[in-house]
């Protein structure tokens, strides 16, 4: 494919994106971002990019935007627990409207879409590991944290009830905890955070007791996951993508502060103090990976040690 669009492209994961496609040949890549969590230098050095700065919601003319493209690959998204709890009505509305504005885009012009979501919609099941097929657990809508998990729902049930209707090729990816190089600390992303304050010698705060655990996801190994199932015309499955090595957050810490031979010390606050009383953490997220690895012959490459380190000397 030659003619690709990237919503979100400006982010973490979507600039990782932009660059595999260019160094595969893509010729033209239309990425839309409204730089609320992405910046416009991560894609500016490819003169292969066409960059719309604008929320997708406000586009009046989407279909008009989207011909002559051959696949688009949907990012755009709240991201990160901070920003998420900081802008629930906001993360909702891109969520929710401006999926189905990209749909309803990518219909009339016939462009296949991936669509990035979360493996926030498993609540706090508790499995021992999550399986495309593992029922969600979510909880009440007190809990404004579960917004983001309901609306990534309801892209999915929307994107394969098109598919049954046979008028959209989607493919459905949920995101397992995604790490790398120039990813910010800015939006609660925990990795990135404990590292510049480890790097800085600052003490790293941890939100709860530290004993919840998480597996950490190649944010390389993610792209590449990308844009195999798009080649190999995945429409209307879901793929978990992460990483089967679970890790508890206080031992994440201690990584870091060791990786980093910071003298940073840890210190731990309540969850409620940092977010209030509308906030709930799963005490553990990892997923089953099998179908994915299975389809496209891609296992992760990296344990998180050699992630860790990747990360501290690129911040270097």
């Amino acid at each position: 494919m030659k003619k690709i669009i990237v919503t979100g492209g400006a982010g973490f994961i979507g600039s990782h994106l932009v660059k595999k496609l260019i160094d595969n040949g893509a010729e033209k890549i239309l990425v839309i971002d409204d730089l609320s969590t992405g910046k416009a230098e991560n894609i500016k050095d490819f003169e292969e990019v066409e960059f719309l700065n604008k929320k997708i919601e406000e586009i009046d003319n989407l279909a008009e935007v989207f011909n002559n493209f051959e696949f688009c690959y949907h990012l755009a998204a709240g991201v990160g627990v901070q920003y998420i709890m900081e802008n629930l009505s906001k993360s909702l509305l891109t969520n929710i409207e401006g999926t189905h504005k990209v749909f309803e885009a990518c219909k009339k012009n016939k462009i296949p879409v991936l669509i990035t979501s979360t493996s926030e919609i498993y609540g706090t099941s508790e499995e021992k590991e999550w399986s495309e097929e593992t029922k969600s657990l979510i909880g009440p809508t007190t809990k404004l944290r579960w917004s983001y998990a309901a609306s990534k729902m309801i892209d999915e049930f929307l994107a394969l009830s098109e598919f049954e209707e046979g008028s959209l090729n989607p493919i459905v990816v949920r995101l397992f905890n995604i790490i790398g190089p120039n990813q910010l600390p800015d939006f609660g992303m925990v990795v990135p955070k404990f590292i510049d304050a480890a790097l800085n010698d600052e003490p790293i705060t941890i939100h709860g007791d530290g004993s919840q655990s998480r597996s950490f996801t190649w944010v390389e190994d993610v792209v590449e996951y990308f844009i195999k199932l798009a080649e190999m015309k995945a429409y209307g499955e879901i793929f978990n993508i992460g990483q089967t090595e679970e890790i508890t957050i206080k031992e994440l810490a201690e990584l870091i502060i060791k990786t980093v031979k910071s003298d940073s010390e840890i210190i731990y606050k309540d969850h409620e103090e940092i977010f209030g009383k509308k906030f709930e953490d799963p005490k553990r997220r990892t997923p089953n990976i099998d179908k994915i690895v299975e389809y496209t012959g891609i296992k992760p490459s990296k344990n998180i040690e050699s992630m860790i380190k990747e990360i501290v000397q690129n911040n270097k």
